[in-house]
């Protein structure tokens, strides 16, 4: 049985480095990326703890260990990832509804990973609503950048309502700005 929660535990978290370490580009053979997806940043479990702020990180479990997570990147957080400066900057640019996203009440999806062993069994979706159930009444909107290069990753995420919103980088770095709106 899998089950779904909002968790800030260290052990929760530890599985989560695991987790991003094993679908790094590096770690995934590169005929599986188009197909099983990567994710491309590492964090630490002081970073972790630091984006999220005073909320949580939502996890799938299956018999209490973390098979699939999703980040919570609150963007207060900013000052403290300047590597990700140029996320901020393409998406906060981005204009939805007529006015700046950073005008809009919203909050960063930092990464979703699901266990290859898990994958296709609506894990991924999910993760997504438990954020949504969570973080709805604080935010109108969740953003995400998903790399041009991981068509499994853009096509997962507009299944579920994800929009493009706005593009950055190019060639092997390029990038979409993707929104899911909540309203």
């Amino acid at each position: 049985m899998i089950t779904f929660e909002m968790s800030d535990k260290i052990g929760d978290l530890e599985r989560i480095v695991e987790l991003q370490q094993i679908n790094l580009p590096d770690a995934v053979a590169s005929d599986q990326r188009l197909t099983e997806g990567f994710v491309t940043m590492q964090y630490t479990v002081q970073e972790l703890q630091l984006m999220c702020g005073a909320y949580r990180h939502a996890v799938a479990k299956s018999d209490g260990i973390v098979i699939g997570y999703a980040l919570t990147m609150m963007k207060d957080c900013r000052t403290s990832f300047p590597f990700l400066d140029s996320m901020f900057d393409d998406a906060e640019a981005a204009v939805f509804d007529g006015r700046p996203l950073r005008d809009h009440p919203y909050f960063f999806m930092g990464q979703i990973c699901v266990d290859k062993a898990f994958r296709g069994k609506g894990v991924f979706r999910r993760l997504y609503e438990t954020l949504r159930e969570h973080m709805r009444t604080e935010c109108d909107f969740i953003v995400t950048e998903v790399s041009v290069n991981n068509p499994r990753s853009l096509g997962a995420h507009r299944q579920i309502g994800f929009t493009d919103i706005a593009h950055g980088g190019a060639g092997s770095t390029e990038w979409r700005v993707i929104a899911w709106d909540w309203r």
